[in-house]
């Protein structure tokens, strides 16, 4: 009667469950790294996410290069019929690079690099001895490289914000400098691509700079239009994500109008309601204020890393089950500290580490897939509990009720065994194989504090 009493099949019910889901899900491209991610996805309430790569492809292309007299050229041969412009645009993205082109093949650097270097067609070797550099920081928004090509040259690529506003002069497509006065103008036309979901990068020279200086007084000599095309699984992603009632953030790099083209495409941003902030934005308010804004909250444009940890910290005191994407080692703090942490497989090993799931093919519509299964699970699980509970009820109401109507056992002692042994095995076998049902995408997540055992389960278990 204990051993019936006991739902000792539980246990091994559940390992089972996630253990064979588990199975079904790397199939899907997710990895689960801790087994109890998976029913945690489930619950989510808030999912912050990537952008480059997981809503978008990941595959970035220069499709094109603007003078400082918003002239276009959309490749390096138009470039070519203005040989000291395009030796100055050459020697930016072939020095001030942390990618290199080697044997046919392009090594190290970030995607916003090889695209750079992919758009140069001409020879790629490099000439000239690197004297100093100053690679790309996320708090600065800004990379140097000083070279000796017949007298010292400090190349400058980065944020348009950043690189305007410290360039006094500009060069035109004759390699003629003039007084920069139409910064606005530029500003303007940059204004226009990043509404089209364009990136921007903006590139200059230092020819007269001191080491202390940094970055002013400088000549703007044009910037580069990149795109990163959006997937179209992502936006089914969203949907299923934004049907289950979780929240999708976007966290991004790029500036506001960029984020708010992709999230409009993406359909993250869907009224007048959604709420779009930059970095500066989001730092300046107290924990309060952002807690009152957080429900409306859709994107956060050039965002830090800090941002993120800030981000779940708030969440999390909120009562929310957070969700969080990332790929970098600056992400790592978010990512552990997140309720579940979506590492991407193109990620780096320190944010594989810190994560629970890594999304193998970087797509968000894996990460909908996993939240899926989250909830097959959490279902599979309750099910379970009603069949076992209801036998083990059968069972003991039977072995006390049997001997005062005068039968002793009503049921033998390996008669009740076997009925646990095949209820325990057969039923957890049967629950563990089941499959993701989207119905269940239509739900709201589950509170932190709602009981394993609800309303229906327990009047199930006691009618049956």
């Amino acid at each position: 009667v204990i051993v019936v009493a006991v739902p000792e099949g539980l246990p091994m019910m559940i390992t089972l469950v996630l253990s064979s889901n588990m199975k079904r899900m790397l199939k899907n491209n997710v990895l689960v790294r801790k087994l109890v991610g998976i029913e945690t996805a489930g619950s989510l309430n808030i999912l912050f996410t990537d952008k480059t790569g997981t809503l978008t492809k990941g595959k970035l292309e220069v499709i094109g290069y603007v003078s400082p007299t918003l002239r276009e050229f959309y490749n390096e041969n138009e470039l070519l019929r203005y040989p000291k412009l395009h030796q100055y645009v050459k020697n930016n993205i072939l020095y001030n690079n942390e990618c290199c082109f080697t044997d046919g093949k392009y090594i190290g650097g970030n995607i916003t690099d090889r695209a750079l270097l992919q758009f140069i067609q001409t020879e790629k070797s490099i000439k000239y001895k690197k004297m100093q550099e100053m690679p790309f920081d996320s708090k600065n928004k800004f990379s140097y490289v000083i070279i000796d090509a017949s007298g010292k040259k400090k190349y400058i690529k980065g944020a348009p914000e950043k690189i305007i506003d410290s360039c006094n002069e500009y060069m035109d497509e004759f390699g003629i400098k003039k007084p920069f006065k139409e910064k606005e103008k530029i500003k303007n036309q940059i204004k226009e691509y990043t509404k089209r979901g364009i990136r921007v990068l903006a590139l200059s020279i230092d020819e007269h700079y001191t080491m202390s200086e940094g970055i002013k007084n400088a000549c703007f000599i044009g910037f580069a239009l990149i795109k990163d095309e959006v997937r179209k699984e992502a936006i089914t992603g969203v949907e299923m994500v934004k049907d289950a009632h979780i929240q999708v953030v976007m966290i991004t790099g790029d500036n506001k109008d960029t984020a708010y083209s992709i999230a409009k495409e993406t359909k993250i941003i869907t009224s007048d309601n959604d709420l779009i902030l930059t970095s500066s934005e989001f730092s300046n308010m107290t924990d309060d204020e952002v807690k009152k804004i957080l429900p409306n909250l859709k994107v956060l444009a050039r965002a830090l890393p800090l941002d993120k940890s800030r981000l779940v910290k708030l969440s999390q005191e909120m009562n929310l089950v957070v969700g969080m994407t990332g790929d970098g080692v600056n992400d790592a703090p978010a990512l552990k500290k997140a309720d579940v942490g979506f590492a991407m497989g193109s990620g780096t090993e320190v944010s594989k580490e810190a994560s629970d799931i890594v999304i193998l093919d970087d797509n968000f519509l894996s990460i909908a897939k996993a939240i899926l299964f989250g909830r097959t699970i959490f279902k599979s699980i309750r099910k379970f509990i009603i069949v076992q509970l209801s036998i083990n009820f059968c069972a003991l109401s039977l072995s006390i009720i049997g001997p005062f109507i005068g039968i002793d056992t009503p049921v033998t002692v390996v008669q009740m065994l076997w009925i646990n042994m095949v209820m325990d095995t057969l039923a957890g076998l049967a629950f563990a194989f089941e499959p993701p049902i989207l119905e269940y995408m239509k739900e709201y997540p589950k509170k932190k504090e709602e009981p394993i055992i609800n309303r229906y389960m327990a009047s199930s278990i006691i009618w049956t």
